[in-house]
């Protein structure tokens, strides 16, 4: 029988995973709503399959002719909260007469949405006012932030929807947001109105048949346009076609498209931790588990054995005050050691330290973990790092956050980070826009990224590497840039049967020791597969 190649392992591994957590999911709901089956089939039956691969040409298109816009959010995952951000900067470019309209808030919160939005009231006093854990299942103010930012900023406006009583079905909840929306309308009849709302209230059968219902001779069902999140059968159908890390949007119907920001196994994911403890995408309580657990995930998909050693490490979360107390106490560090893991925290950084084994997690989320999985699983094989030329430590730490990079995607293929023309596009963005105090760090990084690149196109290696390595936080941001960039085209390499397990082994297993190493196995890396073809991204 022939062995599965790289791509067809993740999906089977995936497909694993996801029927486990399916099944965790359905024995925690404790309680059924009566009608909740029909319900949900109205939604599954929508997003089956689909019609045709999309892009963001053909979704501009529809945003512009719909006039409803519904938008199914999964609550947990941040992916959802940030495809509503993206669409709202897509159709900036088009016009600013629409209005957002929000599950998330309680229309007998609008006065204070409208006065924080004004400007006349803190982010403390609004969170406080609307007593957000108490009337939204979903405490995840961080998620919505950007997009309460963006209507500040555009001058746009937010109103909720939330309208029924607490504990209500989703039919009742239905009818009253549909009356609120109506009432919205009233106000706004020449406005576009985007809905962000749980998926499963998009489907035409359920929120929008009731919209329509309230608004009655006012309503044009042949404006509407409904854009799901995420159906895995679509994803797996991607998957089986070898398009699932290509693909972001897919048409389903005429007045429907399905975006697919986040693997079925991720977005699960997110609500179990949200159900277990309500923090990030890994287990809170029991990290070193859950960071055990992928570990011995990506290095099995590698072909790579962990040796008895890996049950050594320690796993600390940003919500662990011990942390920098242990680094700190512990002699074993230099004072300048220390505040280089120092600057990673004030970073928001995850940060694997082979030293003691330890690993930071600033953000519990499975593409920090899976990224400082993937450095911890390179130290375990190739040994401790010691000390080198200035370019040599920039030219290692970046082959070390490609290598990173390129684990995490093995867990989160959809998992995306700046290219050369995102940098470029920064640079040319505050050309002509004012730099805010704190971007100024941002821009300076892309500036440097853009320089090293010039350098690489004459062969040249970076210049000024003792100046760049002096600086703590311009030597991280630098090499995080350069790293992530070739450990994206490493993982396509492989997707595309270019870049072989055994030399990924190799390179995991390669301490670079030799004067130079670094910058040449850097080079050469860039060299063999740095025309690799990379999915086209809205």
């Amino acid at each position: 029988m022939a062995s599965l190649s790289p791509r067809e392992e993740l999906i089977k591994i995936q497909k694993q995973i996801f029927r486990k957590n399916q099944k965790i999911i359905e024995e925690s709901i404790l309680v059924s709503e009566q009608g909740f089956a029909k319900y949900e089939q109205n939604y599954l039956k929508r997003v089956r399959s689909f019609r045709s691969v999309a892009d963001a040409e053909e979704l501009k298109k529809s945003l512009a002719r719909a006039d409803w816009i519904y938008l199914g959010d999964y609550h947990t995952n941040r992916q959802s909260q940030r495809a509503l951000l993206r669409l709202l900067k897509m159709m900036i470019g088009q016009t600013d007469r629409f209005v957002i309209c929000l599950e998330f808030l309680q229309k007998r919160h609008q006065p204070h949405a409208d006065r924080f939005l004004q400007g006349k009231m803190s982010v403390t006093t609004f969170l406080k006012r609307i007593n957000l854990r108490k009337h939204f299942y979903f405490d995840l103010w961080e998620n919505f932030e950007p997009i309460f930012d963006f209507a500040k900023y555009y001058q746009l406006d937010v109103y909720g929807i939330e309208s029924a009583p607490f504990g209500a079905g989703l039919k009742k909840r239905d009818e009253a947001m549909a009356k609120t929306l109506a009432e919205i309308h009233a106000l706004r009849p020449d406005y576009k109105k985007i809905v962000f709302v749980g998926d499963l209230h998009i489907a035409p059968d359920n929120l929008p048949k009731q919209v329509a219902k309230a608004i009655a001779d006012g309503y044009d069902p042949g404006r509407e346009l409904f854009l799901y999140q995420n159906s895995e059968k679509i994803y797996w159908r991607l998957a089986e076609a070898q398009l699932e890390d290509k693909v972001e949007v897919v048409r389903l119907d005429e007045k429907s498209f399905c975006l697919i920001n986040t693997p079925p196994i991720v977005w699960q994911q997110s609500y179990l931790n949200w159900l277990e403890n309500e923090e990030g995408e890994i287990d809170y309580q029991d990290p070193k588990h859950s960071f055990l657990d992928l570990a011995d995930r990506i290095a099995k998909f590698l072909g790579i054995r962990l040796p008895k050693a890996k049950d050594e490490v320690e796993v600390f979360t940003c919500g662990d005050l011990s942390f920098l107390e242990r680094l700190e106490e512990d002699p074993d560090f230099s004072a300048r050691e220390r505040r280089m893991i120092q600057k990673q925290v004030e970073l928001s950084e995850s940060y694997y330290i082979p030293k003691h084994k330890w690993v930071y997690l600033a953000n519990v989320s499975l593409n920090h973990a899976a990224e400082e999985a993937t450095h911890f699983i390179r130290h375990l094989v190739a040994g401790d790092e010691f000390p080198r030329s200035h370019e040599d430590a920039f030219y290692a730490n970046v082959l070390h956050e490609a290598i990173g990079f390129f684990g995490s995607k093995i867990i989160n293929q959809k998992r995306k980070c700046m290219r050369v023309e995102d940098f470029q596009s920064l640079i040319e963005y505050f050309k002509k826009n004012r730099v805010p105090r704190d971007r100024g760090f941002e821009l300076e990084v892309a500036h440097m990224v853009i320089e090293v690149k010039k350098h690489e196109r004459r062969g040249l290696p970076v210049a000024n590497a003792g100046s760049i390595y002096r600086r703590h936080e311009l030597f991280f941001g630098v090499t995080h840039a350069l790293g992530y960039m070739l450990g994206e085209i490493l993982y396509h390499a492989m997707l595309q049967g270019k870049f072989a397990k055994r030399e990924i082994g190799k390179l995991f297993r390669d301490p670079f020791r030799e004067e130079g190493a670094p910058y040449r196995a850097y080079a050469k890396l860039l060299k063999k597969f740095g025309k690799v073809p990379l999915p086209q991204r809205i």
